[in-house]
């Protein structure tokens, strides 16, 4: 069967634990996102000319690539960096030369999900090669603008729940030919917003050949295990010089609040329930409660869903998983960052 490449997971997951049915736990940081800023005019301008000089000396270990950003971009450069070696995914990309004189002086995007504690660390290490003690003092001072946690609960299918996250918007219903199923939670510029869609999980045979450059990829269901993932995109609005809000500085992340703190999932029971009542006609595609509140109020012209429908959604709401046992894991997540974190949070940086 031909499936999209988005749906095939080949990366290591940390293991937390077994949910109510025995099926396992895992739990990584997929992204991370950090801004960081120059205190003198000198740091910038060092900085700046040794990223110039990264893009144009060839490199043993590690393959750059130089863009010129798109001018809606908040950065006039970036360098993505990959390990030299075929099909290598984008392991860092290194944004800066900003547009506007508020930005942070450079940002710096991680992608642990394809690096190991150690190989961060070689990474680290080639960095403050080629830049210097600079670096050091920049994951110090750094702070926060997104950082994805991906949740994995294996033997769970997205259509077998109802989806909600509280105080979000319309959510957007996925579901492509030779593809999995997904429904996305909240806005993209939410402060929080999530995913939830289904994979297949071949980290053990990741090394199997198959074609990596089309989207789509030939693969044998029954060869892999199936596992929905529960994706939290957490984007900080605030930074270290705004008078409003509260930045979460790279040093700090163990203080991080739960991001899935304001999901709520509700048992397929509830549309079923619904259905019986009389109070839709047909149950919709997407499994949202969203859909489902849309779908009642167009059938019985209520402006709102009153007391005793709402009544039925409270009833059939139920916990696919324990947020707080979640969140007791986050320090584990944190230090697969080694260097990334230990650096920021021990290093003494002169402008503190």
């Amino acid at each position: 069967m031909l499936l999209n490449k988005k749906n095939i997971d080949t990366c290591s997951s940390l293991k937390i634990g077994k949910d109510k049915k025995g099926n396992p736990l895992k739990i990584r940081i997929d992204k991370l996102t950090i801004v960081s800023h120059f205190i003198r005019k000198e740091e910038k301008r060092k900085t700046y000319a040794k990223l110039k000089k990264i893009r144009q000396k060839k490199q043993n270990v590690y393959s750059i690539t130089y863009i010129k950003n798109k001018e809606e971009m908040p950065y006039r450069s970036a360098l993505l960096i990959k390990e030299r070696k075929e099909h290598s995914p984008l392991l860092l990309r290194i944004d800066y030369s900003p547009i506007n004189k508020k930005t942070g002086g450079i940002r710096l995007d991680f992608h642990p999900q394809y690096l190991t504690p150690k190989k961060i660390d070689r990474l680290l290490s080639w960095m403050n090669f080629q830049l210097g003690e600079i670096l050091y003092h920049l994951l110090a001072r750094a702070w926060i603008t997104r950082v994805d946690v991906a949740l994995d609960l294996y033997d769970r299918y997205l259509h077998d729940y109802i989806w909600e996250l509280r105080r979000a918007g319309k959510p957007k219903y996925f579901n492509e030919e030779d593809g999995l199923p997904s429904v996305q939670l909240g806005s993209n510029r939410s402060r929080i917003h999530m995913l939830c869609y289904e994979k297949l999980d071949v980290f053990k045979k990741k090394h199997e050949r198959y074609d990596k450059n089309t989207d789509l990829i030939k693969v044998n269901f029954n060869k892999y295990k199936k596992f929905l993932r529960i994706e939290s995109r957490y984007m900080p609005n605030s930074k270290p010089t705004s008078k409003n809000g509260n930045p979460l500085m790279l040093k700090d992340i163990l203080h991080m609040e739960n991001p899935f703190t304001r999901l709520q999932v509700y048992s397929i029971d509830l549309a079923n329930n619904l259905l019986k009542k009389g109070y839709i006609l047909t149950i919709p595609p997407e499994p949202s409660t969203h859909a489902l509140k849309y779908c009642i109020q167009r059938k019985m012209k209520y402006s709102r869903i009153p007391r005793n429908v709402q009544r039925i959604f409270n009833k059939h709401q139920i916990r696919l998983f324990d947020k707080h046992f979640i969140w007791q894991n986050w320090p584990i997540c944190v230090n697969q960052l080694s260097g990334i974190f230990t650096i920021a949070l021990a290093y003494k940086d002169s402008g503190d």
